[in-house]
């Protein structure tokens, strides 16, 4: 995490900031909100739990055992308040002992001390009038004796939280962030419109009975504020309706509350929570509505139910009467699922994160969420003005932190719901099908490609010029809202840093190459797939500018780094020293473990061939054939979201799923004995990266012994057979014929059509 006081040597200094005292008085204030919320908590200990009305006893916690009928319930109550109340201020504590200077953690940590206690002072209330619920269902005797005051006034220290926190930790975007700001109010409007809308339904006349005749007798209306402050009078089945109503008031009041906290704290969650608060008002409008209607429809069957009603206003069977009956919910309703049509066709949680062109175009530039705290990106916030700045283009990557978290919650929307190797396959071929390019890519070259991801971090797509080699990781990253930077390789380099970048000794300015600010940005965004595409990556010799990543690939996941240069790079401002929050030591860059490499390779007389040690570190797809037409394609389909995690696991669960053993496998041993004679082998690396790809290829389909045998000799074909492409044959014929036999029918034919010469 970020510390605000660091200088470079080791060395700490008090921070000076004009923003000091004020940053003082806001974790005071916000550790107030707190302790408040904590000490409503601890009152619950003294606010009746439930009241039997007619013995005039209530059930304190405090007062364990005294409560002669339910003296259980009272030390299971008391129990739980107890637990929770010691685990909240534990917790409490904790975060008072862990703060050290930097106040945006600290401001987090509090944030959760006040949901925990407002979760407790809520789930206090609604437990006792779901007990009294339940007791009265046989006697009408019981009443909440508990006050939803404590969680209230939780509610209001949630929201004076929510203004001391903002600006803490934010970094503003000028005209950008006021267009984001625009888009949450409207969003937010919206939300909480529907959720009064719902709110007004409950405490509408769900049901109205209007006498006919005779026309002077008075309206029996049945609303939520009646049956909520008389519910235990009313008869079972309005019992149940009470209930229901209460608890649809509760969670729509609670929501309206923590979308109206969300939003003035600006937290990432704010779009989450007003999607659920438009969604349960939707829903608990819809159910309330429908129950009016269902009486208001069919009063027949419901006339027993009715005239218990009217039996409280009027003797039914000395009297002779016509009644007709209404409900008002329904309306309300109509008017809830006015107001989200009307969002959905507005859509600001879309302009309000990134935009629909964004989504569509994949033009998004990131959109992480921080990386873990072993991995050391600050999250604090810039200071307006820099004194001195050795790397314009980092700090410009830096100061878009908002927008990439943004960007993040967006995408998150259209997340796949249980992704499969199979489903994804299928959802690039129909997306890139029906894409605006109309790319033809079958479900063996999809399963090809990921399976390729998930047995090397670097993959080849060699073969004709206009076959669809960039295309494809272009396409495959627009599908999964991934990220996808190109970076064209020239004839000119000779070294690594023609890759990286140069240190002007005499300006003192690093000056980053393209595909070094694509490592720092996938470094910033480390749950979006990335794909770095080296464009063309032969018209040099790859072992001269990309020798170091080659290497990295033997190291461990978490030892992959490069160091850019000998010198720590620190922007400076105030007196004190920023960090470059993608950098390690302001000289070393993380290799992201979001990161694929991606090299496309023409092969004629311009560019140079890829050697063994270039091949076997590599996943190698050979384009060699123009790819059919797309002559039938449908509307475009949305991208769909897949984070690097979920792909992670997906690759993990299909190697530990499918069963495959190169050690076992003859068809193997047999290529092997057949390719000795040409001095052609592969070692333990190769061997692994064979076993890797035939699982996860196995799992992109049903993994039957035919698609096993198929995913052989694809990676054969590529990793192994193609070798003989530099070797003389004395007898191609005889060759291609053994492998035929084996039923490698492709790596005969690709035998057959080798030249010679």
């Amino acid at each position: 995490m970020y510390n605000p006081t660091y200088r470079p040597g080791g060395a700490s200094v008090p921070p000076r900031s004009p923003n000091l005292m004020n940053d003082k008085i806001r974790k005071y204030v916000i550790t107030g909100t707190g302790l408040f919320s904590m000490f409503m908590s601890f009152l619950l200990f003294f606010i009746p739990f439930c009241t039997d009305e007619r013995r005039n006893e209530s059930l304190y916690p405090i007062g364990v055992m005294s409560f002669e009928s339910g003296a259980i319930v009272n030390l299971a109550v008391f129990l739980v308040v107890l637990i929770c109340c010691v685990g909240s201020l534990l917790y409490f504590l904790s975060c008072l002992k862990s703060y050290s200077g930097n106040i945006a953690r600290y401001v987090a940590k509090i944030q959760n001390v006040i949901a925990i206690n407002a979760l407790i002072t809520g789930v206090y209330y609604a437990a006792g009038v779901v007990y009294c619920t339940v007791r009265n269902y046989k006697t009408a005797r019981y009443s909440c004796g508990g006050s939803i005051v404590p969680f209230l006034l939780v509610a209001a220290a949630a929201i004076l939280y929510a203004f001391m926190a903002r600006g803490i930790d934010r970094h503003e975007e000028g005209i950008r962030e006021k267009k984001l700001k625009g888009a949450r109010i409207e969003f937010y409007i919206y939300g909480a419109v529907t959720a009064i809308l719902s709110i007004v339904c409950v405490m509408s006349n769900v049901l109205q009975v209007t006498f006919v005749e005779p026309a002077s007798l008075d309206a029996i209306k049945v609303n939520g504020f009646k049956l909520l402050t008389s519910y235990n009078s009313q008869s079972g089945g309005f019992q149940l309706l009470a209930f229901f109503l209460l608890a649809a008031l509760m969670i729509n009041i609670a929501l309206l509350l923590a979308s109206t906290v969300s939003l003035i704290s600006r937290s990432k969650l704010f779009y989450r929570l007003t999607l659920a608060e438009m969604f349960f008002a939707g829903i608990s409008s819809l159910l309330i509505g429908l129950f009016g209607k269902y009486y208001e429809i069919v009063q027949k069957l419901n006339e027993e139910v009715i005239l218990s009603l009217i039996g409280k206003v009027i003797d039914v069977d000395s009297m002779s009467f016509t009644y007709k009956v209404k409900s008002q919910a329904f309306l309300w309703f109509l008017l809830v699922a006015g107001v989200i049509l009307l969002t959905l066709i507005r859509k600001p949680y879309s302009r309000g994160t990134v935009g629909e062109a964004d989504i569509a175009v994949n033009a998004f530039s990131g959109g992480g969420d921080g990386l873990p705290v072993t991995d050391s990106i600050p999250d604090a916030p810039l200071p307006a003005k820099l004194e001195s700045d050795p790397c314009p283009a980092f700090t410009e990557l830096d100061s878009k932190m908002n927008v990439y978290r943004q960007q993040l919650d967006a995408v998150r929307m259209s997340a796949f719901d249980s992704p499969t190797l199979p489903g994804l396959v299928q959802f690039v071929v129909t997306y890139a099908r029906d894409s605006r390019l109309h790319l033809s890519y079958t479900a063996a070259d999809i399963a090809a490609f990921i399976a390729g991801l998930g047995a090397t971090k670097l993959t080849i797509l060699q073969g004709m010029s206009g076959t669809g080699k960039t295309s494809l990781p272009k396409i495959f990253t627009e599908a999964v809202l991934g990220n996808c930077d190109i970076v064209e390789v020239e004839s000119s380099w000779r070294d690594k840093n023609e890759l990286l970048g140069y240190y002007n000794e005499f300006s003192r300015i690093y000056t980053p190459k393209k595909f070094t600010q694509a490592l720092y940005k996938a470094r910033l965004n480390p749950e979006r797939l990335t794909f770095i595409v080296l464009d063309e990556m032969n018209l040099s010799r790859i072992e001269y500018y990309f020798s170091d990543f080659l290497s990295l690939m033997e190291n461990e996941e978490h030892k992959r780094e490069i160091k850019l240069l000998n010198i720590g790079l620190f922007r400076r401002a105030e007196g004190r020293a920023f960090p470059y929050f993608g950098l390690t030591d302001g000289h070393t860059i993380k290799i992201p473990q979001n990161v694929w490499f991606i090299g496309t390779a023409n092969r004629d007389e311009s560019t140079f061939e890829i050697s063994d040690k270039v091949y076997d570190r590599a996943h190698t797809m050979n384009f060699n054939k123009r790819a059919p037409k797309v002559s039938v394609f449908r509307d475009p389909i949305p991208p769909r979201y897949l984070s690097v995690d979920e792909l992670n696991r997906l690759f993990e669960d299909a190697k530990a799923r499918v069963r495959f053993d190169i050690e076992t496998c003859s068809v193997i041993r047999d290529v092997e004995e057949l390719l000795a004679p040409y001095n052609i082998s592969f070692g333990n690396r190769i061997a692994n990266q064979i076993e890797t790809f035939v699982r996860i290829y196995a799992a992109c389909f049903t993994p039957t012994d035919a698609i096993i045998n198929e995913a052989v000799e694809t990676i054969l074909l590529s990793k192994v057979v193609s070798k003989l492409e530099f070797k003389s044959i004395d007898n191609k014929a005889q060759l291609a014929a053994e492998f035929e036999r084996l039923g490698l029918l492709r790596c005969s034919e690709f035998i057959q059509r080798l030249n010679e010469d």
